[in-house]
């Protein structure tokens, strides 16, 4: 078999498998996880059903959706439709009237990196506890704890030495950071745990992470 009829075949599959969470993404936003069947998506997409099985099942599908989902808001390309956005401005206020811990330009900033994904999740409650749940479900590594990991804390990583954190020590705080805001969405997706309060969770743990270190 040719190298080049190879490619061709490896092009095509991955073509139907991007039609594939293109649908599912669809369908799993305007339907919500368990309206969505595998029947649905390979109608939308106009494959089989044998096809969508071959890229995965439910709980993988909608993995791959937040692995794209979340890469887009990490560029910078997504933007929550206006019903959504109007959710999130609309989330009632921290109990208590908590107010968020970050205070500097850079709190502020690392604060503001996170948001995006915060309010994604806010729009999308329900579909993002199943994302959760569905996390403790698949096997493998998903993106959001590899290459989507890693360019997010490499970003927090130059936030923090921008303000004279020292490299090792702004490195295993992005860690942290980026633990942080797993840990809270997962909290929140357990919970009755509103916008305003994650964000001030994380704020909290901001302003922990941004005092100056430098080695003893």
């Amino acid at each position: 078999m040719s190298t080049e009829h190879v490619h061709s075949r490896t092009s095509r599959r991955l073509r139907t498998e991007e039609k594939i969470i293109s649908a599912a993404a669809d369908l799993f936003l305007e339907l919500g996880y368990k309206a969505t069947t595998v029947r649905g998506i390979a109608k939308h997409a106009e494959v089989s059903v044998g096809r969508v099985m071959a890229a995965g099942d439910k709980d993988v599908l909608l993995v791959r959706c937040y692995d794209r989902w979340i890469g887009q808001l990490q560029s910078g390309t997504y933007t929550l439709p206006a019903r959504a956005r109007a959710i999130t401005e609309e989330a009632p206020p921290a109990r208590g009237g908590a107010k968020p811990a970050a205070t500097s330009a850079v709190q502020n900033h690392l604060v503001g990196t996170f948001l995006p994904f915060l309010e994604f999740f806010a729009a999308h409650e329900d579909l993002s506890r199943d994302y959760a749940a569905a996390l403790m479900r698949v096997a493998g590594k998903p993106q959001v704890f590899e290459t989507l990991a890693t360019d997010l804390q490499d970003k927090l990583s130059s936030s923090l030495i921008s303000i004279g954190i020292s490299e090792a020590y702004s490195q295993a705080s992005a860690v942290a950071l980026y633990d942080s805001y797993l840990g809270i969405l997962f909290r929140w997706a357990a919970s009755d745990m509103s916008l305003h309060e994650a964000t001030d969770a994380l704020s909290q743990s901001i302003a922990f992470h941004t005092q100056l270190r430098r080695p003893v």
